[in-house]
């Protein structure tokens, strides 16, 4: 009750303000806001502590991308090439590495640095992802596309661990994004052309995907007057202004030519390669490869049964397994938009989206028993079929939003909470999360010389172990390469310091300053009294100390 007539007008006049306050909010941006806020947080939460362990692509990826900052070369020496020689075998893409280096330099060579250009990439995606739906459908369909990417298992999962191949949908997506977003403002057709040009650096199979959607979309566009062929050519000098670096690249791989150092960029030659065998067009049996190919195609991308550790958790798919059929109900939306649709934009953006659905499909049927990461391109134009799919539903009967949300709600608890437990203690052991406790406990030792088992992914295959060895060690490019000038105060030659293979009889070690990193299965054959043991689960450190 008022005290006075005053008081009361006073009042009055504060509670005409709050609701005046309440009526400006655009609550629309208040949720997309917090859709996005939740979204990043769930992928920030207990990052990079969670994988465990470091994987040796992305370590790999790393300690070449270390080297580019100190000396503009990969940990060969090659000056900013434009494809990693990497493992020898198989080669690596390098736009992960590039982006890498400024975190690198921040950082040094760590799991941040090495993990935070893939998160940043996820969420630029996903932020195209949004702008993509928004730009055809609405900002409705845009905010439900958005909260079924927060929870999304793929997009999750692959956020958080460094992997070359992995940035392709992101690229592929800000690309597709700014595509459409050219239907209203031109100036988006030639930022496209710039991610459609990175899509190259991802992985090597945007060869068989991206030049090929580009024409016909090209031509798409064409046809219905939507650019001119002054503006296709352009866009065609700003993609191979960007991109003919690789392509020159397999160019004089596929010629068997000499490599092509310039001063901005080299195009290397790689002796061998066992890449192309991955590749329905290299295979001895085309047929039978095909079949098998779409077998693979259909249990990874539509069934959604389980793949690799790292790429999925057992039960739950890559987009949840009850999403099938709002994917399915999205895409055929999808193609009745693009055919019947009267409103040019909506018409023209479900096109495009069904050019990407088509390329990405027939790109997971050239590629030989795909898993999740080598069909990676797929999943978001999935994701955008499924909210879209799901909005569709909700619009239609609006009570099944409840039984939707409640549905996702449960899924997701169970997703994350087996994410954050039982499959971080899995993806601990298949990351060496042992052996790279093992490799930091025996840096800190500073030895002369180290054994380190060869014996870590396969018996007797020393790869995997040296490349994690001189992530963790951060091992100097030059010194890798053969020069001993000050590094840690040795003149010991990488090849005599590092040495992966099993250690001699313990006798040999004795009075050596010698560290020796070896399956605890096998310390038995060290005693306790003359070495120092330390064991990291399944890995063991044995030291030897010199004799004063």
């Amino acid at each position: 009750m008022c005290v006075s007539a005053s008081s009361c007008v006073d009042m009055g006049e504060s509670m005409e303000f709050t609701k005046e306050f309440w009526k400006r909010i655009n609550w629309r941006k208040v949720w997309l806001f917090l859709g996005f806020l939740g979204l990043i947080a769930v992928r920030v939460f207990r990052f990079p502590e969670i994988p465990g362990g470091v994987n040796q692509d992305g370590a790999m990826s790393a300690v070449d991308a270390a080297a580019l900052v100190k000396y503009g070369t990969d940990r060969f020496g090659t000056w900013l090439p434009a494809h990693f020689r990497a493992w020898g075998y198989g080669q690596m893409s390098v736009l992960l590495a590039y982006l890498t280096t400024p975190f690198i330099r921040i950082f040094g060579l760590t799991k941040l640095a090495m993990r935070l250009p893939i998160l940043l990439a996820s969420l630029a995606g996903a932020g195209g992802v949004y702008g993509i739906v928004k730009r055809i459908f609405g900002e409705k369909e845009g905010m439900a596309v958005l909260l079924f990417l927060a929870v999304n298992p793929w997009h999750f999962m692959q956020s958080r661990w460094a992997l070359d191949c992995n940035l392709f949908p992101h690229m592929f997506v800000l690309g597709v994004c700014f595509l459409v977003g050219s239907l209203q403002k031109k100036k988006n057709l030639y930022l496209s052309m710039l991610f459609f040009a990175l899509c190259m650096y991802c992985y090597g199979v945007s060869f068989y995907m991206v030049p090929f959607f580009l024409l016909t979309v090209c031509a798409l566009l064409l046809v219905q007057k939507k650019v001119s062929w002054k503006e296709a050519f352009f866009c065609l000098l700003i993609y191979l202004g960007i991109a003919w670096p690789i392509y020159g690249t397999m160019l004089i791989n596929f010629m068997k030519w000499e490599t092509v150092k310039l001063p901005f960029v080299t195009m290397e030659y790689f002796e061998g390669s066992i890449r192309s065998g991955d590749i329905l067009f290299f295979s001895e049996h085309p047929g039978s490869q095909l079949i098998s190919n779409f077998r693979s195609l259909v249990n990874v991308v539509f069934l959604q049964k389980d793949d690799l550790l790292w790429n999925s958790i057992k039960g739950f798919g890559t987009l949840y397994r009850c999403s099938t059929p709002f994917v399915f109900l999205g895409a055929l939306w999808v193609i009745n938009s693009a055919f019947r649709e009267k409103e040019t934009t909506r018409k023209i953006g479900c096109q495009l989206l069904l050019c990407y659905w088509i390329f990405a499909f027939l790109t997971g049927l050239l590629i030989n028993s795909v898993n999740v990461n080598r069909i990676n391109i797929i999943f978001y134009i999935h994701i955008i079929f499924a909210a879209v799919g799901i909005y569709w539903v909700v619009r239609k009967w609006k009570p099944t939003l409840y039984l939707i949300l409640l549905t996702y709600a449960i899924q997701s608890a169970m997703f994350f909470h087996s994410y954050f437990t039982d499959w971080a203690e899995s993806i601990d052991h298949a990351f060496y999360g042992d052996f790279v406790e093992a490799l930091d406990y025996a840096k800190e030792q500073n030895c002369d010389y180290y054994y380190i088992t060869p014996d870590t992914q396969y018996q007797g295959s020393w790869n995997v172990s040296e490349i994690l060895t001189l992530f963790v060690f951060d091992i100097d490019a030059r010194y890798f390469q053969g020069a001993t000038d000050n590094w840690e105060n040795k003149q010991i030659p990488y090849w005599d310091r590092f040495r992966y293979v099993n250690p001699p009889e313990a006798s040999e070690l004795s009075g050596w300053n010698v560290a020796c990193i070896i399956p605890t299965s096998e310390a038995y054959h060290f005693s306790a009294d003359t070495f120092q043991i330390t064991s990291f689960g399944d890995y063991t450190v044995v030291i030897s100390k010199a004799l004063e």
